[in-house]
């Protein structure tokens, strides 16, 4: 019996939207038209006579079908991407492809880059940043860092490491704050906030149970997408935003925040350390990869696992 090969626009569409749960973020990513994608997948099932996907009025999940046909369907798109990227870059054979929030990648492992950079000259590192949990696309990182993350069977997980957190200002704030700083004055601050990763608690209703303060009589401002861009914020107004310690740590020596209270909390959540089972041929993998490990041990405010 023939069977008849799809193409690779419709394997491509279906890949995308199964791993995306939804045909308007495939679309975006592929770069076609909702109706393009959903075309192509409903040609593909009717080429296969198999339907691959049940479509629901909030999400898109795999048929028992689609879950046995996307693992492989998956495995050889992602071939493709890099192959392709080897030929587009053949003096970049064995770059690293780093990704985790614009928070750690921004505030902790930005400045110390520079370092591992030096002492391994011929490693080259592709930073990649994101705002919510990892896309976890193979083709997209070799080694991730990541709090609450979505396992994938196609990544080993490490537990990294856990931190504290607590509120800081801006110190003109508090220089213009008549008498020292009370919990009482809290009422006088905008609240900034960046959403968990991880559906419960709130990081800022960790903090004021510890505090024992009630949520009810304080005034809460925008959500933000990453606390580079909340820090912004906070530096420019008569606001207070919850910080993690490692990503604040040179803020606060260089005097450009400050603390106005010394409440602390454990964070609620944890952080992890993912890498590629199959991480094929580059050596500098494990180098990079111990490397990572090096810095988080030498950081005080940083509690390994």
């Amino acid at each position: 019996m023939n069977t008849r090969i799809p193409s690779l626009v419709s394997l491509r569409a279906f890949e995308a939207v199964a791993r995306l749960k939804s045909f308007r973020d495939a679309s975006e990513e592929i770069c076609v038209t909702h109706a393009a994608v959903s075309h192509q997948v409903k040609a593909l099932e009717t080429l296969i006579g198999v339907k691959l996907l049940e479509r629901t009025s909030r999400s898109v999940e795999m048929t028992p079908a689609g879950e046995q046909y996307y693992p492989a369907i998956r495995e050889h798109i992602q071939g493709i991407v890099k192959a392709t990227r080897r030929v587009q870059y053949p003096d970049e054979p064995d770059v690293i492809l780093f990704q985790s929030y614009a928070s750690f990648n921004t505030m902790w492992l930005q400045p110390r880059l520079a370092d591992f950079l030096q002492n391994n000259p011929n490693t080259r590192v592709r930073i990649v940043s994101n705002f919510e949990d990892g896309d976890y696309d193979i083709h997209r990182f070799d080694i991730g860092v990541f709090n609450a993350p979505p396992f994938d069977d196609r990544f080993d997980y490490k537990p990294f490491f856990k931190t504290n957190i607590f509120p800081v200002c801006s110190p003109d704030y508090m220089s213009s704050l008549s008498d020292e700083m009370s919990l009482e004055q809290l009422r006088n601050f905008l609240f900034l906030s960046v959403p968990n990763t991880w559906a419960e608690p709130d990081d800022w209703d960790c903090w004021l149970d510890a505090a024992d303060i009630d949520r009810k009589n304080l005034k809460f401002g925008p959500i933000f997408d990453n606390y580079p861009l909340v820090r912004d914020a906070t530096l420019n107004s008569r606001a207070i935003c919850m910080a993690r310690e490692p990503f604040c740590k040179t803020d606060l020596e260089r005097g450009r925040l400050v603390r106005p209270f010394d409440i602390s909390v454990p964070e609620p959540g944890q952080w992890y350390l993912a890498r590629q089972k199959e991480k094929g041929l580059n050596p500098n993998l494990d180098i990079f990869f111990d490397w990572m490990m090096e810095q988080a041990e030498s950081d005080p405010t940083m509690q390994l696992f």
